[in-house]
């Protein structure tokens, strides 16, 4: 069956999904392996997603570069397989310059000038350049075109944008992350145009599971439903039982669920009787059905013990629906089934609504037992629209071999074999409904994987104590070593023995290869935290929707308060990452600008090869190497406080404010030789760092026993992560036996 299905599941399509967790960073725009992923998209999949756009692209016939009249699709599908640039960018770019992919009338100068090529501030719409390239035919040729040249050049000409160079653009300081934004600057060097188009990238291509979607992480019992772009924490069983199947649910990564801004969590059972103050309302999924007065409730033969009472502002955020009173009959509703015709139907509040297949009353509507009636019952009540699946479900259509999932009502068709398994769907869950039923659901958008996007059941880059994955440490080839000074024979792909004192490199491998920072960055992170003088004592109240951070594995609830100066032992001891954001945004609630303000302190002591993109280190974006890190590390050992946080063994502390019971924390550093009783030296601080691709990290400031005498020892891409700190330790020892 599976095997079959897959062929059919092979259909074009693209994503078409908004993705609300990120924000815009201007290092950061699209990686170099999105720009470059021509084969994204064919003819069909860039023909319907025009299309579904209700652009006039949807049905343009016109000339391609070289006079032949070809479909919009065709031209911008031939630009993206000759340069070999990813199609989804010249959509993107059609619609930042001239809005063709959605507007349904443009003007022949918007074709003309469709990708904005050779449109300069300078000589605008009549440069050289443009009348050359003008047409849309042209237009989008050269705008794959010149992103090609972009990378076939870059070494050659000045005047291109690069990687790891600094930029004022706009008034803002910009040092891009990938040649892909660099070269995006370099096509349009304004901040406000690109802005545009990663919000118009994230609109349309960021992977985002359907509405209706049931998740959870592995070993975490907390269950939410991704609706409206959100994530809502499902409370109780009670809740989740009463509304839905527990079996769809999704086991998903945490990077995954980290997207999604928190929305109002669901609370109470459905169908609860809820009495807030003198009032009695009926809960119907979101909807609040004041009942008249007590005496309909008791009429209606609700016992006092089914009764929740509530604070008003726990009702809030309900909205009101149709008040039952006495003459309301089973204001649930009533499942039906017409003894002339054998047909379903459900009757609510005066209005029938028909059902075309029993699985959508099994899927829908299980609570409900069926009554047989005539149907002279309908006659006088007023028709409404069919009842179809609910949302998240995943259906097949008798007769073919596509599988859709339901989302606000449509059926989206799930395009491959790898995307329903990478999604976390399961085969079994799949149910497969009437032709009838099937075409009441009307065709959504199809549902693609990104491909940066992590995939259920695979294995995640976790920060510091998690199980690393062999295969992804990001590795420099051996015969490309660069070694400074005497060799110490290790594995690991970076290591430096410095003097504390005078800041030389006394021994080295690949010191000047830029590698990802991991948890290096809170160093930094904690080193500004300190300069601008953050409160220590002062209490910070956590938000799920805030604060969360990617490969979070710190213990709090939303609405429970920390100090900050615990909260820093969390981070730095610890080497969590939700304490780094809690801390950040305390400071500054622009988190970018706080970011900036890390870019522009190691600017400051000239290191021009790192980059911070989060305060935590968990983005692969930031980055540095081992000499540059020597300077962040011993630099920040003249600040008294920090030299502190990083010389502690372990902490513990209470929560000043606790909702779950659980109020006390408490850790070991994350380094384990600072508990080591026979290591020969004294470690005076010291900061650990990992993520798959970085490998595991070591940064120690250490102290010989015999004379004093202070020496950093950095490592980085550390493969054996089990082992992680005999490396480090040899290493150490190594160095005081030979300077």
């Amino acid at each position: 069956m599976v095997t079959i299905l897959a062929i059919g599941l092979l259909q074009p399509g693209l994503l078409f999904a908004v993705n609300n967790e990120n924000e815009f960073n201007p290092n950061y725009i699209l990686s170099d392996e999105e720009l470059q992923d021509w084969q994204s998209a064919d003819q069909t999949d860039i023909q319907v997603f025009l299309v579904d756009n209700g652009g006039y692209l949807s049905r343009l016939r016109i000339e391609d570069k070289d006079g032949v009249r070809r479909t919009a699709a065709d031209i911008i599908y031939r630009a993206a397989q000759e340069y070999k640039i990813n199609p989804k960018y010249l959509l993107v770019k059609l619609q930042k310059e001239q809005s063709l992919v959605t507007d349904p009338n443009p003007s022949q100068k918007q074709l003309d000038g469709a990708a904005g090529y050779g449109i300069t501030d300078g000589c605008g719409w009549s440069c050289d350049v443009y009348l050359r390239n003008k047409g849309f035919g042209k237009q989008v040729d050269s705008a794959a075109g010149i992103m090609r040249w972009y990378y076939d050049n870059v070494s050659n000409e000045s005047f291109i944008k690069k990687t790891g160079e600094l930029y004022t653009i706009d008034n803002t300081r910009v040092r891009p992350a990938t040649l892909a934004t660099a070269f995006l600057y370099t096509y349009t060097p304004h901040i406000e145009g690109n802005q545009n188009f990663w919000t118009l990238w994230q609109k349309w291509f960021e992977q985002i599971y359907p509405d209706g979607t049931l998740v959870k992480i592995a070993d975490n019992p907390n269950v939410y439903l991704i609706q409206g772009g959100k994530k809502r924490l499902i409370k109780s069983m009670s809740a989740l039982i009463t509304r839905f199947d527990p079996k769809l649910i999704l086991a998903i990564p945490s990077s995954e669920l980290a997207r999604y801004e928190l929305g109002n969590s669901i609370t109470l059972p459905n169908y609860s009787i809820i009495k807030s103050a003198d009032n009695y309302y009926l809960l119907d999924y979101d909807t609040l059905r004041p009942f008249q007065n007590h005496e309909v409730v008791r009429q209606l033969g609700y016992h006092p013990d089914e009764i929740i009472e509530v604070t008003p502002s726990d009702l809030a955020d309900y909205p009101s629906g149709a008040m039952i009173t006495a003459d309301t009959k089973a204001p649930l509703g009533r499942l039906v089934r017409a003894k002339e015709n054998n047909s379903l139907y459900f009757i609510k509040n005066d209005t029938y609504y028909s059902i075309y297949d029993e699985k959508i009353a099994r899927a829908a509507l299980s609570l409900f037992a069926e009554e047989k009636v005539a149907i002279a019952e309908l006659k006088d009540l007023t028709q409404g629209s069919p009842i179809l699946f609910k949302d998240g479900t995943i259906i097949g259509i008798e007769g073919s071999n596509k599988i859709y999932v339901i989302e606000n009502g449509e059926k989206r068709h799930i395009a491959s074999e790898d995307v329903f398994n990478g999604l976390g769907y399961n085969w079994a869950n799949i149910i497969w409904t009437n032709q009838f039923a099937g075409m009441a659901h009307k065709n959504g958008q199809a549902v693609y994987l990104n491909r940066n996007v992590q995939v259920a059941g695979a294995n995640e880059s976790n920060v510091e104590e998690e199980t690393a994955t062999e295969g992804k440490m990001i590795k420099t080839p051996e015969d490309s070593a660069v070694y400074t000074g005497p060799i110490f024979e290790t594995d690991v792909d970076v290591y430096l023995a410095a003097d504390y004192a005078t800041g030389q490199a006394l021994a080295g491998k690949n010191i000047d290869i830029v590698r990802p920072m991991a948890s290096f960055a809170k160093v930094m992170t904690g080193f500004r935290l300190l300069t601008e003088g953050i409160n220590l004592s002062r209490i910070n109240t956590f938000s799920e929707a805030k604060h969360r951070a990617e490969y979070d594995r710190y213990r709090v609830v939303d609405g429970e308060m920390i100090r900050n100066r615990d909260l820093m032992d969390a981070m730095l001891v610890s080497s969590l990452n939700t304490p780094a954001r809690m801390l950040a945004i305390s400071v500054d609630t622009n988190e970018n600008a706080f970011i900036g303000r890390m870019n522009s302190q190691a600017l400051s002591w000239g290191l021009n090869k790192t980059m911070f993109t989060d305060v935590a280190g968990a983005g692969l974006s930031n980055k540095t190497t081992a000499g540059e890190f020597l300077t962040i590390f011993t630099q920040s050992m003249n600040n008294s406080n920090l030299k502190n946080y990083l010389a502690k063994k372990d902490y513990k502390y209470s929560e000043v404010l606790d909702k779950d019971g659980m109020p006390d924390h408490f850790d070991n550093n994350s380094n384990d030789l600072v508990n080591k009783s026979d290591l020969g030296f004294t470690i005076l601080a010291s900061k650990t760092a990992y993520l798959d691709e970085a490998g595991a990290g070591l940064a120690m400031l250490i102290q010989r026993l015999a004379d004093g005498k202070k020496f950093v020892i950095i490592t980085m891409g550390n493969p054996d992560y089990e082992h992680r700190f005999n490396e480090p330790e040899a290493l150490a020892k190594w160095t005081l036996a030979n300077f």
